[in-house]
């Protein structure tokens, strides 16, 4: 009776009414999802393992091209990209109410002309006085900004928001003292040599600095926030830089040549003008470094 009970429940058939075994029903879908062995397991052979064919196929898929690191704070890069954000609002408001004149003002540039030599005289609104203004401390700004970035891209300045502000602030001053200074040359200058001429060149000059910053903002946003494409947005800046010398050193030879004044001369006024002091910008650049370097951890 027990053997009887037992083979019941194993076979649910009577073992009076089983004279063979019953045949096995094949499937006839036949689906082979592989061994067990193919599968990766640890060592204990418990838990599944990453497959290390798997995982470089996925990587090797999505690797791209390796970017530059971002050498900038996320504090610092807010700063900065806020200083662009001000700056881009405040020229759009000024070009949308004085977009006229300052467009006039720049064509003049470009095709190397005065508006100043044209019959009438156009009336100056207030707008766009503080406009220029502004488009000059922007230049300033922007030119500033590029050189620190620039400096800690090389590895020159620390990367600390104390030290890059004391730079930044640094910077700024030594360029604007630079403007300063060379805005008092030519008034002085003006005083007793070519004194229309000279008056009308400090107003294209400083229109020439607008311009250049107008062309130079994306650039040098890109400059800031791109460190992957540094190294060509490098070769645009300078050659933007170098245009800018030489219509410089165009304009005053056209006036040089206007007033039938000797070489010699000409090339002494460009050595003390625009020479001279872009060598005591550098050496004050290497004064403000070495105090940065030491005071600053």
């Amino acid at each position: 009776m027990p053997l009887l009970f037992q083979d019941t429940i194993q076979d649910s058939l009577s073992l009076y009414l089983r004279t063979a075994e019953p045949p096995v029903q094949k499937d006839l879908i036949n689906v082979d999802f592989g061994n067990y062995e193919y599968l990766s397991t640890n060592p204990q052979g418990v838990l599944f393992s990453p497959d290390s064919v798997l995982l470089h196929e996925k990587f090797s898929m999505f690797s791209g091209i390796e970017g530059s690191s971002f050498l900038l704070n996320p504090l610092m890069s807010g700063v900065l990209f806020s200083m662009f954000f001000i700056c881009f609002i405040i020229f759009s408001f000024i070009f949308s109410k004085e977009g006229v004149a300052l467009s006039g003002n720049f064509n003049s540039i470009l095709s190397f002309s005065s508006r100043s030599s044209k019959g009438y005289k156009e009336q100056v609104t207030t707008t766009e006085v503080w406009g220029e203004v502004f488009m000059i401390f922007q230049s300033i700004l922007l030119f500033t900004i590029f050189l620190t970035t620039y400096l800690i891209d090389k590895g020159i300045l620390v990367v600390t928001f104390s030290s890059y502000a004391f730079n930044f602030l640094s910077v700024f001053v030594a360029m604007t003292l630079l403007a300063c200074l060379k805005y008092l040359i030519y008034r002085s200058i003006a005083s007793f040599f070519l004194h229309n001429d000279i008056k009308n060149w400090i107003s294209r000059y400083f229109r020439l600095i607008e311009l250049a910053g107008v062309v130079l903002f994306i650039p040098l946003f890109a400059y800031v926030f791109l460190p992957e494409s540094r190294s060509t947005l490098l070769i645009l800046i300078l050659t933007v830089f170098v245009i800018v010398r030489l219509v410089v050193a165009i304009e005053l030879l056209n006036i040089f040549v206007k007033n039938k004044v000797g070489s010699f001369y000409f090339f002494v006024y460009l050595c003390g003008t625009e020479i001279a002091p872009y060598l005591l910008f550098y050496k004050g650049m290497l004064s403000f470094i070495s105090i940065a370097g030491n005071n600053i951890i």
